[in-house]
């Protein structure tokens, strides 16, 4: 019998779907990337996170579920025991399961709880000191001190040289894929820290960045939500200046280059041990980043910009599926992930899942896969377990402390918020405040002008309202597959 064909999910963290040469960015440094949808995969340039925050994005993508189906919407709400996910369902069919990274996934309560999900959960030695990674803040008078913002490190703790401590990680996979042996398929997930801020990195890949080929920064856009501004203020971000903003997105592009070089070193290791044709390869992230766009650092809990949403999706298939290396421009959701990895590894996994399988368009088919993508944010009015408390537990004057401060006030209000994109149009519709927002995204896809409300504009307004409700009438809840008895 034919041993199931291995798995590698390499999960960055944070990561723009624009930051990606082969996808047309000429400052974005990923030549590992390019290579392999040059060769052997297929990166999908309109694919949407379900959400724009780490753990809630993480749920969805995991299970297959919008976020609502299951109510995984804060950061504090995490994977139970009794709820499906991919790294279950692979071990349950007899795959080991490797996972190092970050959580944000699964709800444990010890070290012990992560053998329910995975094989082996791996921390480096690294992980355990971080002496290595942690970094000296900025003086508290420096305008950046609020963004995040660390700079070109040489040095960490101890006076160590700076290390990222996904280095570690993935030194630790690499170790696995070299001693990989036998009949037993693996599974190795890498959900990476990087390129999440601190906006941080080494002369090495700094000077990779060419700050003449970076797109600029978006400004600040006309009838934008109200917590944008309270963010900007708490952050002060009026006194940081464009080149200043310039510099960080050299950073982050800096990272990204990082991040793909971690890739590249993945993938020759595969090569190197006769592995690459039977794995499976999918490189994705869990959302975007501001980078400076509207004037803003990292990400919100309570807006939809593309920024945040739009994420790189590059799939290699194993070589016995069909394949069609390239750019596909179709519209993609992350839920499609977990439907594409049981549909060509020919798994039934037990449960009804709501993205779409791409393996026909790995092929070469172009037609839509999705009229139009969804996503979610935010809290209800009053809900206070939404509220993440570490965040507001941080020191004072710390990036998240200011953060949770200026948003708290529009979280208890309510910030829920739902999106519906098509490859022309946006729609968000605000649950609480009505300050909804309607985009042309051919005449303005930085979506700077908000139309929501115009009557020039209510026939498609209206249409994308339409749209939104049948969204939630088909996705509301998914039925198990195992029928009670009713005696």
């Amino acid at each position: 019998m034919q041993r199931k064909p291995n798995v590698i999910l390499f999960v960055a963290e944070s990561y723009r779907g624009d930051v990606l040469g082969h996808a047309g960015n000429p400052g974005a440094v990923t030549p590992n990337l390019d290579a392999l949808v040059g060769r052997d995969a297929v990166s999908y340039s309109n694919a949407f996170s379900q959400n724009p925050v780490c753990t809630p994005s993480r749920c969805s993508f995991m299970t297959g579920w919008y976020p609502h189906v299951h109510g995984h919407r804060s950061m504090r709400n995490l994977l139970k025991d009794h709820e499906p996910h991919l790294l279950k369902v692979l071990r349950q069919e007899g795959y080991r399961v490797w996972w190092g990274g970050k959580n944000d996934l699964v709800a444990v309560e010890s070290p012990e709880d992560y053998q329910k999900h995975c094989d082996i959960k791996y921390r480096s030695d690294q992980q355990q000191t971080d002496e290595g990674y942690r970094l000296q803040p900025l003086p508290e008078d420096d305008p950046r001190y609020r963004l995040y913002y660390r700079g070109v490190a040489e040095r960490g703790g101890a006076g160590q040289p700076y290390r990222h401590k996904d280095e570690a990680l993935v030194d630790g996979a690499l170790d696995v894929i070299a001693r990989h042996q036998g009949t037993q398929p693996l599974c190795i997930y890498l959900p990476l820290s990087l390129v999440h801020p601190a906006y941080v990195t080494t002369r090495k890949y700094y000077d990779l960045i060419n700050p003449d080929l970076l797109p600029p920064c978006l400004p600040v856009g006309r009838g934008e939500p109200p917590v944008l501004a309270a963010l900007r203020q708490a952050y002060g971000a009026s006194a940081v200046t464009d080149e200043q903003w310039r510099d960080i997105r050299r950073i982050y592009y800096a990272m990204c280059a990082q991040v793909d070089d971690l890739f590249g070193r993945v993938v020759e290791a595969l090569r190197r041990q006769g592995m690459y044709d039977e794995t499976l390869l999918a490189f994705f992230s869990d959302h975007g980043d501001f980078t400076g766009d509207y004037g803003l650092p990292e990400k919100t809990h309570a807006t939809l910009q593309d920024c945040l949403l739009h994420v790189p999706l590059i799939i290699k298939p194993p070589a016995d599926v069909a394949v069609k290396p390239g750019l596909r421009r179709q519209l993609t959701e992350l839920l499609d992930v977990s439907a594409t990895i049981y549909d060509l590894l020919g798994i039934e996994p037990g449960y009804t899942c709501q993205g779409s399988s791409l393996r026909a368009s790995l092929a070469g088919d172009e037609s839509e896969l999705h009229h139009a993508v969804f996503a979610e944010v935010g809290s209800r009015r009053g809900e206070t377990s939404f509220k993440n408390m570490e965040a507001k537990a941080s020191p004072p004057g710390s990036f998240y402390q200011v953060q949770s401060g200026a948003a708290l006030p529009f979280a208890d209000a309510g910030t829920y918020a739902v999106m519906c994109r098509t490859l022309a149009h946006k729609y968000v519709r605000r649950g609480y405040t009505g300050h909804h927002e309607l985009y042309d995204l051919r005449q303005d896809p930085g979506e700077l002008c908000n139309l929501a409300g115009d009557p020039a504009h209510a026939a498609l307004e209206s249409e994308m309202q339409s749209c939104l409700l049948e969204y939630f009438m088909r996705t509301g809840d998914v039925l198990p597959l195992k029928q009670d008895r009713r005696g």
